[in-house]
């Protein structure tokens, strides 16, 4: 089992994400932030096991990801008045 480290979300708009070992349980909670057109902050949040399967790790991540994107990007489409 690999150890993983805590790394804090960059502070800009757009997309950031971060990484939070949660002590001893051996859950690693990955928080994944997306700005809006108006800087409302939107976020999924996924707990995750370090020893699982690398591929399925980056599966999970890219598939919230996307999510967090469709929802923001609907939101900004909805501001400009254009059906998604």
């Amino acid at each position: 089992m690999r150890s993983v480290s805590r790394k804090a979300p960059a502070k800009s708009h757009g997309f950031s994400w971060g990484r939070f070992p949660m002590g001893d349980t051996g859950v690693v909670a990955y928080r994944l932030f997306r700005r809006d057109h108006r800087g409302a902050l939107h976020t999924r949040c996924i707990d995750l096991r370090p020893g699982d399967d690398r591929s399925a790790i980056a599966a999970s991540l890219r598939r919230a990801r996307r999510s967090l994107r469709d929802q923001v990007d609907e939101i900004d489409l909805e501001s400009m008045g254009v059906a998604a």
